[in-house]
């Protein structure tokens, strides 16, 4: 997919326009910053290319950025139009370099400041107009995700010593880097792999990989503001025979709902964490998550039937406060029981024979 230009692209142009009005070519120039630094990445192929480095990663193309763009002003809504031009500048950077670190052999590096700027000195050649955000961009945009420096997982709290000013303007690097990060958790669903491909071409992902891929599939995302929420959408496909479902299948759903159940508190606890350290992200109080279960019975003679089941579990509201890494997925189970994975598989299995 081509480039698409994105609302909070458009939004940055006019907000900065606005800002140096007695002087408009600012605007442009500052615009053209950002722009020409987009242009590379996107005309040098720097973000289609990690797919030939990291072969097993859902999509961290361009189509990923135009996503994160695209959350990042969902999630931003009307406090947006109470930003400076910079301050967005800065997040849309943030943004576009986020994940270049990919480009790396060691994707577990893929987040380090240093990894980052390597890239980015690529794109701006160490020009001096660019001191300050050679050093902010790298570095706000490694807390998206990884280990902070004393082991836990709070990352956006060690930007609290940063000097918050580029281009003589203030800007907020720890409510960025939030953004950021709850932007990029947001951005999943079936673009972010390839299910023809998978269906008919049996792409050989890694067995760690594969599931990240089986879980893109299944996921829809909706950044819904005006009700103060998250919403998860999943869609369940269970294959049977003749009322049969099989061992094989069996076992890949108890795999993929367990680990959805996991992905499912991960994006709660982002948003938890994430909304603690910016307060652009105060209104989301809550992450509706939806689950969908749909078998696809063939009958020998009959076709196939899709069959929807119901299991008075379709439905769960998340709005407790956890830290970003822990393992919540134990309390969970014990706090719900009703949704351990082969409890469902047997309810669904039951449902079947029902119909």
């Amino acid at each position: 997919m081509a480039w698409q230009k994105q609302k909070i692209e458009t939004k940055l142009h006019e907000r900065l326009k606005a800002d140096f009005e007695e002087n408009p070519t600012n605007g442009d120039k500052f615009f053209g910053y950002y722009t020409s630094a987009r242009d590379i990445l996107l005309s040098e192929n720097i973000f289609n290319d990690i797919k030939s480095i990291q072969k097993d990663l859902s999509d961290h193309g361009e189509d990923h950025i135009m996503n994160v763009l695209d959350n990042a002003y969902k999630l931003l809504d009307k406090e947006i139009d109470n930003l400076e031009g910079i301050q967005i500048y800065f997040i849309c950077m943030l943004i576009l370099f986020h994940d270049v670190g990919n480009l790396t052999v060691d994707r577990t590096k893929h987040h380090e400041a240093a990894v980052i700027r390597e890239i980015y000195d690529y794109i701006r050649n160490k020009k001096t107009e660019f001191e300050e955000e050679r050093s902010l961009v790298p570095t706000v945009a490694s807390k998206h995700s990884g280990t902070a420096s004393d082991g836990s997982k709070d990352t956006l709290n060690e930007l609290s010593l940063l000097t918050p000013h580029l281009f003589g303007c203030e800007i907020y690097s720890k409510k960025s880097a939030a953004l950021l990060r709850l932007a990029d958790e947001l951005a999943e669903g079936p673009h972010r792999t390839s299910i023809f491909m998978n269906k008919y071409y049996n792409y050989p992902y890694s067995e760690n990989s594969i599931i990240y891929h089986k879980y893109a599939k299944i996921t829809r995302v909706n950044i819904d503001k005006k009700n103060e929420r998250i919403c998860l959408t999943y869609w369940f496909s269970i294959d049977a025979k003749n009322g049969i479902i099989s061992e094989k299948t069996h076992k890949e759903f108890v795999e993929l709902f367990h680990f959805t159940i996991g992905r499912m508190l991960k994006v709660e606890a982002e948003r938890k964490y994430c909304k603690y350290y910016c307060d652009w992200l105060e209104a989301f109080k809550k992450t509706d998550v939806t689950f969908n279960f749909m078998v696809e019975n063939e009958i020998d003679g009959e076709g196939t039937k899709s069959i929807e089941i119901n299991l008075g579990i379709n439905k769960i509201i998340l709005n407790d406060l956890v830290l970003p890494g822990e393992d919540s997925s134990v309390k969970f189970y014990s706090d719900n029981s009703k949704y351990d994975p082969e409890s469902v598989f047997t309810s669904i299995k039951e449902s079947l024979n029902e119909n």
